[in-house]
């Protein structure tokens, strides 16, 4: 029988669980999906907020968010967004997660994105077990990735949607297994449908509204092994959120915003095995299969605040809390960040901290790293390597 170290078969279980347990004991019906990699907000601007992003103002990370939101960010606005998390500082160094991303406007009613996610699960050591003696077999480096492209067209002066196509590869375990269990590399396909609005032309000076949407990750099931029960859904989810802007004539802007993230996937049972559902029938079936019915599809929920300060359109300064069901996955974090434009750079530092201290094991001191590099041309973009903010108000 293979088995690997027990440090990393916890770090493995969290990733693939997406779940912080109170007390090992404790009954808990978690989400559980494949590729939970996918969830990860890769930005260190929305990890500053709270991770609220379907509704922020555009930057060169709504490719993840709310592709939409690229058609308000300027007529010749085209960018880079780079992002790098350590995942588990202080648990395995090696463990990763990182982002690419890059967006253009073809004109001033569309435009085109992209973005590659990387996730690795560092160095894993895999042992068999013969008898009463165990041998080594080597090791080898657990990854997931993720391509996906968009397209966004405006309907309006004030709406905008985007339709996003990603191909996903997840490699948790291929070429290991039993004899009677053969894993695989899982492949998988998905869209996203998306919408942002504006409650005032971007060219406006004044107070205004957004709003947007994501319908996320649509698609088929992951499967890890040939043999039954090993098919996972992938983290389809629907985010809805807002976000009032309050701007001054000394370019300072003040950004509160609110969102909500439900997972579209069955729930589980409590000994958390997954229903043999087709993928839209999962859809359908997760907004009532909870087994306590409607107070626990609350529960579900990921409640996300937060704000944001732009001093000057060049320093900004952000907070926000993150909340979830102790039930579904027991997320209770307060968020902190800061940003900083020079000519065509924006560097952003994320930082999160859980609230409560009663969990096993959980992503403590969680850092976001981002770097942001404007190419448009400097003659035609009115705000060349400034915030977001300054470009739609």
């Amino acid at each position: 029988m293979r088995i690997m170290k027990i440090k990393y078969i916890i770090i493995a279980l969290l990733s693939v669980l997406a779940v912080n347990s109170a007390k090992s004991q404790e009954l808990v019906r978690p989400v559980i999906t494949g590729a939970p990699f996918l969830q990860v907000v890769p930005d260190a601007r929305a990890g500053g907020m709270g991770e609220t992003g379907v509704a922020s103002l555009p930057d060169d990370f709504a490719q993840f968010h709310n592709p939409a939101k690229f058609l308000f960010s300027g007529m010749e606005s085209r960018g880079i967004g780079l992002s790098y998390i350590p995942q588990f500082i202080g648990y395995a160094n090696d463990v990763f997660h990182a982002n690419a991303a890059y967006h253009q406007k073809l004109n001033e009613r569309s435009a085109l994105s992209g973005s590659l996610t990387y996730f690795s699960f560092g160095e894993m050591e895999v042992e068999e077990e013969m008898g009463n003696t165990i041998i080594n077999q080597g090791s080898y480096k657990p990854t997931e990735m993720a391509l996906d492209l968009s397209y966004s067209l405006m309907l309006n002066e004030k709406f905008g949607m985007a339709i996003t196509g990603r191909y996903i590869r997840s490699n948790l375990a291929d070429n290991l297994g039993s004899s009677n269990i053969q894993f695989k590399t899982a492949n998988a396909v998905s869209a996203d449908i998306s919408g942002y609005y504006v409650s005032a032309p971007i060219s406006a000076r004044e107070n205004i509204w957004t709003l947007g949407f994501n319908l996320k990750n649509l698609g088929s099931k992951l499967q890890y092994a040939e043999e039954e029960g090993y098919s996972y859904p992938l983290p389809t989810s629907l985010k809805l959120g807002g976000g009032y802007h309050i701007a001054s004539g000394s370019n300072d802007v003040l950004s509160f915003y609110a969102e909500a993230l439900k997972f579209l996937v069955p729930a589980t049972d409590d000994q958390r095995n997954l229903p043999d559902n087709t993928v839209v029938g999962g859809w359908f079936s997760s907004f009532g299969d909870a087994p306590d019915g409607f107070s626990e599809e609350l529960k579900e929920v990921i409640f996300s605040l937060g704000t944001e300060f732009s001093f000057n359109e060049n320093l900004k300064f952000r907070t926000g809390y993150i909340t979830q069901s102790k039930e579904k996955g027991y997320r209770n974090h307060v968020t902190l960040g800061a940003g900083f434009a020079y000519d065509r750079f924006v560097f952003d530092f994320g930082y999160q901290a859980p609230v409560k201290t009663d969990v096993s094991f959980k992503q403590d001191n969680l850092l976001k790293f981002s770097l942001s590099i404007d190419l448009g041309s400097k003659a035609k973009t009115e705000n060349v390597g400034k915030s977001a903010t300054a470009s739609v108000l």
